[in-house]
């Protein structure tokens, strides 16, 4: 853990951002939005070492193409192997999404997918 603990953030976020946008392009705004809070809160939430690295490995998990339930032959059944790590991860450091950091996120989302537009609806 100390080696967790001392990493900068740079360092961080150059091992794991261009597997994270790829996936996101994939996923699309939704599905990248749990993804860039659980970076977002690593990088700046108020987590323990091993609070980080729990995060670390579970959007590496998430991100990264290989699955211990391949989506490419189990269709949506692939996909119960990522909800499960992120529903583990959430409910862990949930507390540690800030505001801020949920600024940062649809800051992000909005580079990437444009400024989402809601249509109003007047009486």
């Amino acid at each position: 853990m100390k080696t967790i603990k001392n990493m900068d953030r740079k360092t961080v976020a150059k091992g794991i951002w261009s597997n994270l946008v790829a996936y996101s392009k994939k996923v699309g705004r939704a599905g990248a939005r749990v993804v860039l809070q659980f970076y977002y809160t690593m990088l700046y939430g108020d987590l323990t070492a091993s609070e980080k690295a729990m995060v670390y490995a579970g959007i590496v998990y998430i991100v990264v193409p290989h699955d211990l339930l391949p989506r490419k032959f189990l269709k949506w059944f692939g996909l119960l192997d990522d909800i499960g790590v992120a529903a583990w991860i959430i409910n862990r450091i949930g507390k540690s999404i800030t505001p801020e950091i949920e600024r940062k996120v649809e800051e992000t989302l909005d580079k990437w997918f444009g400024p989402v537009i809601t249509i109003g609806y007047s009486e």
